[in-house]
């Protein structure tokens, strides 16, 4: 008899990838989430279209295809105890924020019950509170650490060195983070880690851990149907929004350096970026482009002599895994949690060093013979990414430990 495995599940992380693939292999119970479109918010938004206030228009993206309508449960719970805080002007922030999102989650899956499961599969330090019941009711749990726990704390000690880009958190919450992370720690009975850097961290922070921990690589659901790269020579992309902790500001730095020496380089940026990261001296070589369409960053990565993401702590760089998938090569910190190999689909640089960034840069853009050879290999590299070989080694994982 085949085990059966409810996913919960905040947002469309990798586009609901994870219960789409476990209902494909047969052992999807249900997929436990929030706001989608398919929630009575989400109906709404589909109903009015354009005149919808952006917040709800965004749940019209949040399809959830190839799973049976009957096995999903979406709650709007949470949208608008937010919204009611937002208009009384008693709006938490922060790890507060997040922590109040899967409490009332929680308590809303407990009423819909476990649906037959086995096992949960949750995401980090979510609805402890569900699976702290589920467990009570025989089930196991197997989290995903998406991403590495010391993180918060490699934040707070680049704060000190960058204190003009931000605050990414505090001591308190910081605190609050890890108490969070070291209850789930000691509840899961299996540690779904998407790459060595993530396992490295959970073995350093997390105190008996090692056994719970399997290392399963995430693909890229992204389809490019058919289209490989095609540089536009000096063209360097970065994405995303967090841009103290991907390492915008080495970026920056690095940019300087070569701008000099590079006629045709741009570096572009995608994604929503605060007024002062925008404005900022570091980024004052840069092209921003905003937050872009799913189409959109196809063209970019389609288009990019290289990518590059020079961050401090991911768990695994889905933007790495789909400027591969496309024919790009890459620049990346061993942080970036990518399983790419030194000179073969890019360059692995250490972290917080513009000066070997720089170096990886022009390299890549004065030789065209070793950036065609890394092009070429990216795209042997596809069928790993694939979502078919996710599947493969996640539900192999899984089903080894029920």
């Amino acid at each position: 008899m085949r085990p059966s495995i409810l996913v919960c599940q905040h947002g469309a992380r990798h586009r609901y990838a994870v219960p789409r693939m476990l209902e494909e292999a047969g052992v999807l119970a249900a997929l436990y989430t929030d706001s989608s479109s398919t929630s009575f918010l989400g109906h709404v938004s589909m109903l009015l279209g354009v005149t919808a206030p952006l917040s709800v228009r965004r749940l019209t993206s949040r399809k959830i295809n190839r799973v049976p309508a009957d096995k999903v449960f979406s709650s709007d719970k949470q949208y608008l105890r937010e919204l009611f805080q937002k208009v009384t002007g008693q709006s938490p922030t922060g790890i507060n924020l997040y922590h109040q999102r899967h409490r009332i989650l929680s308590k809303k899956m407990i009423t819909w019950g476990l649906q037959g499961a086995d096992a949960v599969y949750s995401m980090y330090h979510e609805n402890l509170d569900f699976i702290r019941w589920a467990k009570l009711l025989g089930a196991k749990s197997f989290v995903d650490v998406f991403i590495n726990p010391e993180t918060t704390e490699i934040m707070l000690n680049e704060e000190k060195l960058f204190p003009d880009w931000g605050q990414y958190s505090s001591q308190d919450a910081a605190a609050f983070e890890n108490q969070l992370w070291q209850e789930t720690a000691d509840i899961a009975d299996i540690l779904l880690c998407p790459s060595e850097w993530v396992a490295e961290g959970v073995r350093r922070c997390t105190t008996g851990a090692a056994p719970k921990i399997r290392i399963v690589p995430y693909g890229c659901s992204i389809d490019y149907q058919g289209y490989i790269n095609n540089p536009v020579k000096g063209r360097v992309l970065f994405a995303g929004g967090d841009a103290l902790r991907k390492g915008l500001h080495y970026l920056g730095e690095a940019a300087s350096i070569v701008n000099n020496t590079i006629p045709e380089l741009d570096v572009r940026i995608a994604g929503s970026l605060p007024e002062k990261v925008v404005q900022h001296p570091l980024c004052r070589d840069f092209n921003f482009l905003g937050k872009l369409t799913s189409d959109q960053m196809k063209e970019e990565y389609l288009s990019a002599d290289v990518f590059v993401l020079p961050s401090l702590s991911e768990g695994f760089a889905g933007v790495v895994a789909e400027a591969i998938v496309a024919g790009c090569p890459v620049i990346v910190t061993r942080e970036a949690g990518s399983p790419i190999v030194h000179e073969r689909e890019g360059l692995v640089v250490p972290s917080r060093d513009a000066e070997a960034l720089a170096t990886a840069i022009e390299r890549f853009v004065t030789d065209r013979l070793f950036r065609s050879a890394c092009s070429e290999n990216c795209l042997k590299q596809i069928s790993f990414y694939s979502e078919e070989q996710w599947q493969k080694r996640l539900v192999a994982v899984l089903q080894n430990c029920l």
